[in-house]
């Protein structure tokens, strides 16, 4: 293996240090952007099996915390845990699509985008108790499946619905791009709970400030802070990638 590739290798491993199954992310918008773009057909929660009616979007909050969270159970490998801090938003169990507390949050187009087959949203009050049990608090490994050296090479192979972004402590440290491959270990390959990851390391810090990514047929990247100004019929008919920022590996309590 070359010098290089074990450099690289090396610094994404000290990204993920101290991960222990929770992606706490910065705000409620972005937790509300990351529940409305992975729940379709081909997002990451339909893929790990969180189901539903189609047109109810459930967003579990645990009132003793005060999390918002989304708990994904990956077949085979563990519960991967993603939320934020923030005190309940209503007061009401049923949220319908057009309720303002909405519009405080999310932008016209993106509500456009978000409830094109979605109705209202259910607050279930719920403790995930998971974590107090011991055969479930193992934690997971994640581990490096591909590493790509252009954003333009990993956006084109993985088509990532959501980009994950951990941004380098230091203007000259890269940010860490990633996404989860589904694709799971043989059985009894190895005991550990292991979840693999594409990834990329951006030196250029192109995604800060970066809401969405644009993949265009010819694969070029148009990177967007918000899609106000896309019209409805071009809306519909590209591929946008929604970023979102981890703001640490903390667990809540």
């Amino acid at each position: 293996m070359s010098n290089e590739l074990i450099h690289k290798i090396e610094i994404i491993e000290n990204y993920f240090k101290g991960f222990s199954n929770y992606l706490e992310l910065n705000n409620f918008r972005d937790f509300l952007l990351f529940t409305l773009n992975s729940q379709v057909s081909s997002n990451l929660l339909a893929q790990l099996g969180m189901g539903g009616e189609k047109d109810v979007i459930n967003i579990p909050f645990n009132p003793i915390y005060n999390i918002f969270y989304q708990k994904i159970n990956i077949i085979s490998v563990g519960t991967l845990i993603v939320y934020c801090q923030k005190e309940l938003i209503s007061d009401k169990f049923i949220l319908e699509k057009d309720d303002p507390i909405f519009r405080e949050f999310l932008r016209e187009k993106e509500i456009d985008l978000a409830f094109r087959t979605r109705e209202k949203f259910i607050i279930p009050k719920i403790s995930d108790c998971t974590p107090f049990q011991d055969e479930e608090n193992e934690p997971l490994t994640l581990k490096i499946d591909d590493l790509y050296h252009d954003l333009k090479s990993f956006m084109a192979v993985t088509e990532p619905n959501i980009l994950f972004v951990l941004d380098g402590k230091n203007e000259a440290d890269p940010d860490l791009l990633f996404a989860f491959n589904l694709i799971p270990d043989m059985p009894g390959k190895t005991d550990k709970k292991v979840l693999k990851m594409d990834v990329y390391l951006d030196s250029e810090h192109k995604t800060r400030d970066i809401k969405y990514l644009k993949r265009e047929k010819d694969y070029n990247l148009t990177f967007l802070k918000e899609i106000k100004d896309i019209g409805h019929a071009e809306l519909f008919k590209s591929a946008f990638s929604l970023i979102i920022h981890i703001k640490s590996f903390n667990k809540p309590f």
